[in-house]
């Protein structure tokens, strides 16, 4: 209420430098479904192929989408394929 963290100190900086780091790595899952988006399937084709919703297939673009640093797919397949993460 005092505008203090609830974390203990430790934990609060594993968190901090977690959220901080400048390491872009894909999940498997997310390349997966990058992998998709370069093939030009929509996200319920995405959704039906990988048995997921189409609201968790758009929460891993979400993702990726900052994990890579762009703001669409077409951004994202090209920075996955420059970085190597997709073909």
């Amino acid at each position: 209420a005092a505008g203090e963290t609830a974390l203990a100190p430790a934990v609060a900086e594993r968190l901090s430098s977690r959220a901080h780091a400048s390491d872009p790595a894909l999940s498997l899952r997310e390349i997966e479904v990058l992998g998709l988006v370069a093939a030009g399937r929509s996200n319920r084709e995405i959704g039906r192929e990988l048995f997921l919703s189409e609201a968790t297939v758009k929460s891993h673009l979400v993702h990726i989408f900052v994990k890579l640093g762009v703001t669409s797919r077409t951004s994202a397949v090209a920075q996955a394929r420059a970085m190597g993460s997709i073909r």
